[in-house]
């Protein structure tokens, strides 16, 4: 097992509940996963450096996780199904 961040941006024209399906369902995907969620940062909406599906806003939230990172591929898989989540980046942390 290792330490990871993972980096999502949600589409910010979604409602709360909307959001709150989303990232719902994300956090199960996760536990499903064997993967252990240590801490969940909101950072909200969010001004980005570019335009994604023609808004330059995104709803920004930052995840620490200890997960084993031959996972990776096959949550993309699921998370890519995800219509509420445009973009996320999965980081190895430096131990």
């Amino acid at each position: 097992m290792a330490n990871y961040e993972l980096m999502v941006i949600i589409n910010p024209t979604l409602s709360e509940e909307e959001r709150n399906t989303s990232v719902g369902s994300l956090k199960e995907l996760l536990e499903k996963n064997s993967v252990k969620i240590e801490k969940e940062d909101v950072w909200g909406d969010k001004k980005m450096a570019y335009k994604i599906n023609k808004s330059d806003r995104g709803f920004y939230i930052l995840f620490d996780l200890d997960m084993d990172g031959k996972l990776i591929k096959d949550l993309s898989k699921t998370m890519n199904l995800n219509t509420g989540i445009w973009r996320y980046m999965f980081v190895k942390k430096e131990a």
